[in-house]
């Protein structure tokens, strides 16, 4: 921060000496009066004694700081308080004493004197800005959290008074703009900042610590615009890293990867970008030129545990487990307290099912990262959001749905920016677990404390829609749109609501509106899958089948895709080699995904492959219990295998949990067609019974 204008009397001695390890010399020189002998104090100010004694406290300093002598700084302070005792009244000569107690350590003695000033004078600018400064430099350094907390309220309390002193001076509102973030005080940092850029709208660090505020409450698309205002040429490594990893979120990785190039252009030696750019190759789908990266990087450092981790990450994506342990555990080496790797540990023991080892796990990160009386950062609360919410997803997983619910209640009190992604799932799970009045209950409060939240909005849409409410469903949706970005989620919502009611026609318009919006490749991957899936309910299997193969050209690891493909094909008897290899690709990439398992002992079961479809129908089945489908399934390959009772368990199973499955493809025709081969199996199995007696 500069210092100009009446900012100089406190700020000018900045440089004058240091503070530490001030010496004791032997000889005073020469250039010093002696100092005038102390006269009996009058009623009246002596300005004329006063000035004498400020400029020899001045000199004294400025020898202090030549020749690093504590003796000079002791004469300093003898000639201000003689200066003072000739001139009571000045406000300014205490400031500037309590200015060198200061630049001395005594830090007590300096916020003693300038709250002194403050009392007879609460406007005294250099004042506020000693304490200003006094409390904003303690913020860097080690001390409780307390004590952190309190010097931040006390700078924050200085800045506005000088922000209200000087309303004119933007150094004042940039620093008050960095301290409200530090503070969570989102709105008033944003303001802040907004000020500055009013007065210069191309101030670089007002629009870098802008970008840097949205950047830490995820609203990337704004750090983005934020940070192209500053031209390309005066942005330092840093910045264009950041606005590389912000593409990076906004998921514009072609961008990402452009901008992390131009970053290491200017800054090719450093291992943070270098690692930054590995990950947007990985996330722009070149996963070689990922992995290249990522061993050049190890030739240099062979135990960089950053790297590990990606490598770890990106081979757990990809399905090759033993893999990505190996390099997780190279990455756990070298970052033994890393968060992250925990992290990605978690999430490959729960890819392999193994959710005996990743619950732990997740509970003591959950522990580990929880703040007392909730004082979280915003970074502090994503992470803590993080675990809670894949916690609440494992349970929910397991279908113990209490145990989830009660998990994402402690993500929703976090904050609004947690609680709204938290109630959404809230909803959702309520509806899987066969609830559908307390979901739609649950969906109507959260709607109510967010209007704004679209994620809420469609999901009340969706389980209006599941009531058969459709039009009231849809009628709310067409309301949401703006004629920008989120319209795509929101015809998306609209084609699904329409596909789950047979209104084919109306679904496939919607989806193909959704998908006319989507400018970017990996946008359209999601309406492609949404319109083979309408597709493949009105038995258009061959359009349905282009739409799934552009997606897998686009994504050859989205594994939904992947499994819907091979299903569709195997359901119908048709190139099951081909759907065989499909639906192992996504079973490889998910292999604890119950949907996914149902459909490869599917597929067994058509080619005949009884043996190898009993596993995976069995394994479907404990994953998920309670899906129609499945039973179904598994109640033929019994019947196939001569365990009759067991099917007429699994069949009875299935049309039982039908009516309530949420979102399942089993409808009221296919139930009818079960109700029948059911009562044929029973009257099988009582003739039998009969037979036997």
């Amino acid at each position: 921060m500069h210092t100009t204008g009446k900012r100089m009397a406190v700020g000018s001695s900045l440089l004058l000496f240091g503070i530490a390890g001030l010496g004791l010399g032997q000889e005073t020189p020469a250039a010093v009066p002696a100092a005038k002998p102390a006269e009996a104090a009058s009623a009246a100010p002596d300005h004329s004694a006063a000035y004498y004694h400020y400029m020899l406290a001045r000199r004294y300093r400025e020898l202090a700081g030549i020749n690093n002598r504590g003796d000079f700084v002791e004469r300093a302070i003898a000639e201000y308080k003689e200066a003072m005792q000739a001139d009571p009244d000045s406000l300014f000569l205490r400031v500037e004493l309590a200015e060198l107690y200061w630049r001395m350590g005594r830090t007590a003695d300096a916020v003693r004197d300038a709250e002194a000033v403050l009392k007879i004078n609460p406007n005294q600018e250099d004042a506020h800005r000693l304490l200003a400064n006094i409390y904003w430099r303690n913020l860097g350094e080690s001390q409780p959290d307390k004590v952190a907390k309190e010097s931040l309220g006390k700078a924050i309390e200085h800045f506005e008074a000088l922000s209200r002193i000087s309303p004119g001076d933007n150094d004042n509102y940039l620093v008050l703009g960095r301290l409200y973030r530090l503070n969570n005080q989102k709105d008033k940092a944003e303001a802040a900042f907004r000020k500055v850029l009013n007065a210069d709208p191309d101030s670089r660090s007002a629009l870098a610590s802008l970008a840097q505020l949205y950047f830490d409450h995820g609203e990337y698309a704004e750090a983005i615009e934020q940070l192209k205002k500053i031209p390309e040429g005066e942005m330092e490594p840093g910045l264009v890293a950041m606005l590389a990893y912000a593409y990076s979120q906004a998921r514009d990785y072609d961008d990402a990867v452009a901008t992390y190039e131009k970053a290491l252009a200017q800054d090719s030696d450093n291992l943070e970008i270098e690692r930054a750019y590995a990950d947007a190759l990985a996330n722009a789908g070149k996963t070689e030129a990922a992995r290249t990266e990522m061993q050049k990087i190890l030739k240099q450092q062979p135990n960089d545990g950053p790297t590990h981790l990606r490598l770890g990450q990106l081979d757990r994506q990809e399905g090759r487990f033993d893999e990505a342990r190996q390099e997780l555990e190279k990455a756990q080496s070298s970052m033994p307290d890393s968060l992250e790797v925990s992290y990605q540990i978690v999430l490959l023991e729960d890819a392999l099912g193994n959710e005996d080892k990743a619950i732990p796990l997740l509970q003591k990160l959950i522990k580990d990262t929880e703040k007392p009386a909730g004082q979280y950062t915003p970074a502090e609360a994503t992470n803590h959001a993080i675990f809670l919410e894949r916690l609440g997803l494992i349970y929910r997983t397991q279908e113990k749905y209490d145990q989830a619910i009660e998990i994402l209640k402690q993500e929703a009190a976090l904050g609004s920016e947690q609680a709204e992604r938290a109630e959404a799932l809230i909803v959702e799970t309520l509806r899987l677990s066969r609830q559908p009045q307390k979901a739609m209950e649950a969906a109507d409060s959260a709607v109510a404390k967010y209007p704004k939240d679209q994620a809420l909005r469609l999901m009340r849409a969706t389980l209006l829609g599941e009531r058969g409410r459709v039009d009231e469903a849809v009628e709310d949706l067409r309301g949401r749109l703006s004629n920008g970005p989120s319209d795509r989620e929101v015809y998306l919502t609209i084609a699904q609501i329409y596909s789950q009611a047979k209104r084919f026609s109306d679904a496939e318009a919607a989806a193909e509106k959704a998908l006319s919006l989507s400018t970017k490749p990996d946008d359209q991957e999601y309406p492609r899958f949404v319109l083979g899936s309408i597709y493949e309910r009105q038995k258009k299997y061959e359009l349905a089948e282009a739409q799934f193969r552009q997606v897998l050209a686009a994504d050859p690891l989205n594994a939904a895709a992947c499994n819907y493909l091979g299903y569709m094909l195997a359901d119908r008897g048709v190139r099951l080699e081909e759907s065989v290899k499909y639906i192992q690709k996504a079973v490889q990439l998910e292999p604890n995904n119950g949907a996914y398992l149902d459909s490869l002992g599917w597929a067994y079961y058509k080619m005949n492959r009884y043996d190898l479809a009993e596993s995976h129908l069995e394994k479907a089945a404990r994953l998920i219990s309670s899906d129609p489908t499945i039973q179904e399934h598994l109640g033929h390959l019994y019947l196939q295998l001569g365990r009759k009772q067991d099917a007429e368990r699994a069949w009875e199973r299935a049309l039982k949990n039908w009516p309530d499955a949420a979102g399942s493809d089993f409808d009221a025709d296919q139930a009818a067609r079960l109700q029948k081969h059911l009562e044929e199996l029973k009257a099988r199995l009582s003739k039998e019974k009969t037979a036997q007696r």
